[in-house]
């Protein structure tokens, strides 16, 4: 299935509990007589970077809601509001907001449960089983090096222990080199041409080379891949009727729109340019 990802949704609440409590309007921090509530704390929480907003602890979110309080007051004893820099910021803002605002409304309305479902049947209607190879790999920089560990290998060494001591591949350190199931296209072509010719429990002949260096493959099974429950496949699912479902909405509103385009300079822009020879 291509999955598409319209980031249109408001970021969800990270601190355990204060999405509940920010229904109550709790007073959590009174500031030279004003009252701050819970809701002041969440919004505050919307506005950092995903990460930062989902391992800050409450406490900390609070002092530093009370700090950005105590900063934009001071601001406005200042008459920062009324400078055109900051006038013109707060529309761009403003309008940022309404479009999503809007583009969540909609969203939510046309993305219905019975909605996924019909989506998820066209899929399956049309999904053909794949065949999986789930294969292990020992990556280095040179073919003598490549060489060297699959004569180890053959020798009675532990793939497993061999990738995560000799491994170029940073994520063998913990894995031991094991991909995973994966599709043909998955993998960049010298890989999955030796890896889909070889059978369950077989080594590579010999080290294949890809753009990454040197590779030592070890297949593990074979598998014909099911299509994903409608469980899995759900939030894939939401995401690309929110990408279709807001570029059908837009172009609907561009066609009842009348619009004409400009040039930087503020020349007429035109609609279909000359082909340039």
């Amino acid at each position: 299935m291509k999955t598409t990802f319209a980031r249109l949704f408001v970021l969800s609440l990270c601190v355990p509990g204060l999405a509940a409590a920010a229904d109550k309007e709790a007073v959590v921090a009174e500031i030279n007589g004003a009252k701050l509530h819970t809701s002041d704390v969440v919004a505050y929480q919307r506005s950092l970077p995903p990460q930062m907003a989902a391992q800050a602890p409450y406490p900390v979110l609070l002092d530093m809601t009370v700090n950005n309080y105590l900063v934009a007051e001071q601001a406005r004893k200042d008459g920062l509001e009324k400078d055109p820099q900051v006038r013109q910021a707060l529309k761009e803002l403003e309008s940022q907001l309404l479009v999503k605002a809007w583009m969540n409304r909609k969203l939510k309305a046309a993305i219905t449960d019975g909605a996924v479902k019909q989506a998820y049947d066209r899929y399956l209607a049309e999904f053909k089983p794949e065949e999986e190879v789930r294969a292990r790999h020992i990556l280095t920089e040179g073919e003598d090096a490549a060489k060297a560990v699959l004569a180890d290998l053959k020798k009675g060494a532990d793939f497993t222990e061999t990738a995560k001591a000799k491994s170029k591949d940073p994520s063998a350190k913990t894995n031991g080199g094991d991909l995973g199931f994966f599709t043909k296209d998955e993998m960049v072509k010298e890989f999955a041409d030796a890896a889909f010719a070889m059978k369950p429990g077989e080594l590579s002949a010999a080290p294949v080379k890809s753009q990454f260096g040197w590779h030592v493959i070890k297949v593990d099974d074979r598998r014909m891949a099911g299509a994903p429950s409608l469980e899995q496949a759900a939030p894939a699912i939401r995401e690309q009727l929110a990408e279709e479902t807001a570029q059908k909405m837009v172009a609907d509103m561009r066609g009842k729109a009348k619009v004409k385009l400009f040039t930087p300079d503020g020349q007429p822009l035109e609609a279909n340019p000359p082909a340039k020879k």
